[in-house]
């Protein structure tokens, strides 16, 4: 999954796995107030979880501002941005990462790979050939 964050697009799983110790630390510290103990990686991990859980299935419309209804969601929302941009080597803090309008934010699905077919035919034969065979 992509976050996109005005014309940039960030590898979103990739940014969360390659976090550092360092950057971590200073998420905790800089997300950390108004009683709240700062986001870590299990609480970004869960709002990730819930935010998967509550994306729309079979078509079914979804409004992602539902998401966003919950404190911890919203923060956890900043920290992905936060950890995005710093994967890919931006010097910002949290509040600067995070200040930009919310209609230029959003996800996109990777592309998945499809398997082969296992029904197609193989077109590197002729029918009614028999395959050469190995000798010794």
């Amino acid at each position: 999954m992509k976050l996109i964050v005005g014309d940039k697009k960030y590898p979103l799983q990739e940014a969360i796995q390659g976090a550092t110790l360092r950057n971590l630390y200073t998420l905790k510290l800089q997300t950390k107030g108004d009683g709240h103990p700062g986001i870590g990686i299990k609480s970004l991990r869960d709002a990730f979880q819930r935010m998967q859980d509550n994306a729309p299935k079979n078509g079914a419309a979804a409004d992602p501002l539902d998401f966003l209804e919950d404190a911890e969601n919203l923060l956890a929302l900043q920290a992905m941005v936060w950890l995005c941009k710093r994967h890919a080597g931006e010097s910002v803090t949290v509040a600067e990462a995070n200040d930009f309008p919310l209609s230029k934010i959003g996800f996109e699905a990777d592309e998945e790979v499809a398997a082969e077919d296992p029904t197609v035919a193989r077109t590197d034969t002729v029918p009614g050939d028999e395959p050469a065979r190995a000798t010794s």
